[in-house]
């Protein structure tokens, strides 16, 4: 399916029920920080003791992004349990906050984690020639390659899974891509056609022109999909937020060139297409890093973030390859090939990401980045040697709950 235009609306609607209630820190007085992302500051002292001035406080974030559990990231010299991480800072005692995470039930869930993108991507190849053009009007023959004209082109990518509430989660991902372009000329006297690149029939693709008026009319498709299903786990480092993963992956790339015209007025085509289908393993990794004080849990927040992610996957499959070139006489050359294949993908994101998280506890982000994608062996329309790179912007939406 080919999506054209300007994708300006995603819609994500998505329903699920999880419980509710975090941790509970029932012996100690709590208050937030002003100064990091998700850090909360647990005083030493409870509130069943008289309060001092001011008293040492260990200060805490959570142990990943959906977690109830707290881990130490400043405590004073006086406090017993754990590992000293950071200078030791003073506060004043703090009265309870009134929040779900500090009911005292423990907090368990499996909810839902979606997502849709449209992604604006314009092809790229190592050589891409529609046609050759000979000019023999002159005392010396030149030769001139035209090239397939391409624009960017809108592409689905979507992402549903299950998540647990320490951020383990299992996703299927589903990224497609489609494009075409065409080119073509008409031949003054002693002009000369000839393929972008040569067939592996025993002709080895077309030749037009020769004389005035004759022509050569030439078309690309590329057809493209991914098809994934992961792991990740979610992970806090201080103030970044990351996720790490792998699993397999599914791909397959298609790409058909045609090529007809007139040869001193007799006509002349040549049709070569290849395919290659594999399987294979995927890794990745992505980084966020909010702003400002924003943790993932608290009702009613919301944070912008600087987000990159890097993604690889290896591939191994069949690659087929067809070609049937028609020259005056009619004589037509045949010539079909199988052969085994491995092909590498890669892919960043460099961008920002705006979260919202709802009264009713579900996370919801839009996603504005630039994205890159590289099929290294994946060929061009004319050829099955070369890489193909697709780069461009998306807009995505997502929620999980």
């Amino acid at each position: 399916m080919r999506t054209n235009g300007f994708v300006g609306l995603i819609i994500a609607g998505i329903c699920c029920f999880s419980t509710q209630a975090l941790y509970s820190q029932t012996d100690f007085p709590v208050e937030p920080s002003n100064e990091s992302e998700g850090v909360f500051r647990i005083s030493n002292t409870s509130e069943n003791y008289e309060p001092a001035p001011a008293i040492d406080a260990v200060s805490f974030a959570p142990s990943s992004p959906r977690t109830s559990d707290l881990s130490p990231i400043a405590m004073p010299e006086n406090y017993n349990s754990g590992e000293y991480y950071g200078p030791v800072e003073e506060y004043t005692q703090g009265d309870w906050i009134e929040e779900p995470y500090l009911d005292d039930m423990s907090y368990e869930r499996l909810g839902i984690v979606a997502g849709a993108a449209a992604v604006f991507l314009k092809p790229g190849f190592d050589t891409d020639t529609a046609f050759f053009t000979e000019d023999q009007s002159g005392m010396t023959t030149v030769t001139t390659s035209n090239d397939f004209p391409y624009n960017y082109q809108s592409a689905p990518r979507i992402n549903l899974g299950v998540i647990d509430n320490e951020g383990l989660s299992a996703q299927v991902r589903w990224f497609q891509f489609e494009d075409n372009s065409s080119n073509g000329a008409v031949s003054p006297n002693n002009f000369i056609f000839f393929n972008g690149l040569p067939t592996k029939t025993t002709t080895g693709g077309l030749r037009a022109g020769g004389q005035a008026g004759d022509f050569i009319t030439t078309s690309s498709n590329m057809k493209l999909y991914t098809i994934d299903v992961d792991l990740s786990q979610e992970l806090n480092f201080e103030r970044w937020q990351t996720t790490f993963g792998g699993g397999y992956r599914h791909a397959s790339v298609s790409q058909t060139y045609q090529a007809v015209g007139t040869a001193s007025g007799a006509p002349v085509s040549s049709d070569a297409g290849h395919r290659f289908d594999g399987n294979g393993l995927v890794v990745f990794g992505e980084a966020r890093r909010p702003l400002g004080l924003f943790d993932r849990r608290s009702k009613g927040t919301s944070s912008l973030s600087l987000i990159s992610s890097l993604k690889y996957s290896a591939l191994w499959g069949n690659s087929k390859y067809s070609a049937e070139d028609r020259s005056p006489g009619p004589t037509v050359a045949v010539a079909q090939t199988k052969s085994k294949k491995s092909l590498s993908i890669t892919e960043v994101q460099v961008g920002l990401q705006a979260d919202f998280v709802l009264q009713t506890g579900a996370l919801v982000w839009v996603r504005a980045a630039w994205d890159g994608m590289w099929w290294n062996g994946a060929g061009s329309a004319a050829s099955e040697s070369g890489d193909l790179s697709l780069l461009g912007g998306s807009i995505s939406l997502g929620m999980d709950w």
